[in-house]
């Protein structure tokens, strides 16, 4: 798997981790592969919300290093919610990627199919939307939703479900 070439900052904590005796400069940043990490920030360097960062393997500007991956619930209520309007921005940027995931999922086990593990997508909708792709595959989320008749939007689905993995909800991973 390649590595993420860049994050965006949902928090800027400029005496690092209230539970941490590490008081450097730091941030909660968003992977590209939707991951969260923490980051110790250069000296001087300060960040804002929303930030597009390079954490890559050469030069960087704004982060020193990457200290670890961390769980959600380390976040604050700022950046809980930063953090679901970037989810959404990803999921509208890359409709393509994600409705091509969509026509590729296959199943978890004899009993469960990946696409069950989407919200609102019980046995009977998950069967319409594997039918449906058979006969042509979807190219985006309105489609789906036209097609399968679903009560809600795909991406809104696919949301929920991305913020479902992060919190460890599901043992299962399809997207992140």
């Amino acid at each position: 798997m390649p590595r993420d070439e860049y994050a965006y900052i949902l928090e800027y904590l400029p005496y690092g981790m209230a539970d941490s005796k590490d008081r450097r400069p730091s941030a909660i940043a968003l992977t590209e592969s939707l991951g969260l990490l923490l980051v110790v920030l250069k000296k001087d360097v300060k960040v804002q919300p929303g930030q597009k960062v390079y954490i890559g393997e050469d030069k960087r500007e704004e982060v020193h290093h990457i200290v670890e991956r961390i769980p959600p619930d380390k976040l604050s209520s700022a950046g809980s919610l930063l953090l679901k309007e970037r989810i959404h921005q990803i999921v509208i940027e890359n409709e393509k990627k994600y409705v091509e995931l969509i026509n590729k999922l296959g199943p978890i086990n004899v009993r469960l199919h990946a696409i069950n593990l989407i919200p609102g997508m019980g046995k009977k909708t998950g069967q319409k939307l594997l039918s449906e792709r058979t006969l042509k595959p979807f190219e985006s989320y309105q489609e789906i939703k036209e097609r399968v008749g679903l009560s809600t939007t795909m991406d809104k689905a696919i949301e929920d479900r991305i913020m479902e993995e992060l919190y460890n909800k599901d043992k299962y991973k399809i997207f992140t």
